[in-house]
C-alpha cells in the first residue's frame, strides 16, 4: 500500500514491524517445500476455503489439540514451522490457538506467498504471461519499490525465528529509507509466533514498541548486529551474535 498509495502512506505516522517477512530467500522453515502445492488448488482448498481453514479440519485440531495424548505433537508442528520455544509458550492456550489460527489467509495469498519464495523478490502476484501483459504491461510481475516508503519504520525480528531470516530482514533494512529503529529480540529461542503470544512478549516486545510509539530514543538504529558499519557476525552456533565494536 505504501509503495502504491503515497497519499494513503502520508496518513501513517510511522510502522512498526513485527518480524518482517517481505523478503524469504533465507528462510529455514519446512514449510519452504510445500510451496509446490500451489500448483494443486483443489488439495489446497480442502483445507481452506478462500479466507480460513475449512471448517473440517478446524474442528479436527480444535477437540485433538486439546487431548494430552496429542497435545505435544500440536505444539511441536507449530514450533517446526516457525521455531522451538517451548519456555515462551503456553501450552494453556493451544486450544483457542488452533480454534481461531490461522485465520484471514486467502488461497492467492498463501499461492502469492510462495512466488515471493520462488522468485526471490518482493513483487506483484503473477497471473501468468499472458494475464501479466494484460495487468502490468509486462511478462513478469514489477518489483514493489521499497524506497517509496519514507514513513519511519522500526523492524524487530528474533534469533529464533525459521520464518524470518536475520539476513532478510539486513536486506529490509537497506531498502528502505528511513529505518528508525532495528531490534532482535534479547530471547535465543524467540519464534514468529513469540511476537503473539509468548509468556514475556510484553518485557521483550511491547515495552520496547511503546516507548517507540511515544516517540522515545527516536532515530536511533539499535541491534546486536551493527547492519548500519555492515558489521555483522551470524555466530548463531557460538553464544548467539557477536556484539561490533561501537
Amino acid at each position: 500500500m505504501a509503495t502504491e498509495r503515497p497519499e494513503i502512506a502520508r496518513m501513517v505516522k510511522a510502522m512498526i514491524s513485527l518480524s518482517p517477512t517481505v523478503f524469504v530467500n533465507y528462510i529455514t522453515s519446512p514449510i519452504q517445500y510445500l510451496v509446490f502445492l500451489k500448483d494443486y488448488k483443489m488439495i489446497m482448498r480442502f483445507f481452506f476455503h478462500e479466507f480460513l481453514l475449512s471448517n473440517f479440519v478446524r474442528s479436527f485440531l480444535t477437540f485433538g489439540c486439546d487431548q494430552n495424548i496429542i497435545k505435544d505433537i500440536c505444539s511441536d508442528v507449530m514450533f517446526i514451522i516457525w521455531g522451538y520455544d517451548r519456555e515462551q509458550f503456553n501450552y494453556l492456550l493451544l486450544p483457542l490457538i488452533v480454534g481461531h489460527f490461522p485465520a484471514g489467509n486467502s488461497f492467492n495469498t498463501l499461492v502469492h506467498y510462495a512466488q515471493i519464495f520462488q522468485s526471490g523478490k518482493f513483487r506483484h502476484y503473477d497471473y501468468g504471461r499472458a494475464k501479466n501483459i494484460l495487468i502490468y504491461n509486462s511478462i513478469e510481475p514489477p518489483d514493489y519499490n521499497l524506497a517509496n516508503i519514507t514513513i519511519p519504520t522500526a523492524l524487530f525480528y528474533g534469533p529464533g525465528d525459521l520464518l524470518d531470516n536475520i539476513m532478510d530482514v539486513e536486506r529490509i533494512y537497506r531498502e528502505l529509507p528511513n529505518v528508525v529503529d532495528i531490534y532482535e529480540i534479547p530471547w535465543r529461542n524467540f519464534n514468529h509466533a513469540d511476537f503473539l503470544w509468548a509468556k514475556d512478549a510484553p518485557k521483550l516486545v511491547y515495552e520496547r514498541v511503546l516507548r517507540i510509539m511515544r516517540r522515545e530514543n527516536s532515530n536511533n538504529v539499535t541491534s546486536i548486529i551493527k547492519i548500519k558499519d555492515e558489521c555483522y557476525a551470524l555466530s548463531l552456533y557460538n553464544n548467539g551474535y557477536d556484539w561490533c565494536n561501537r
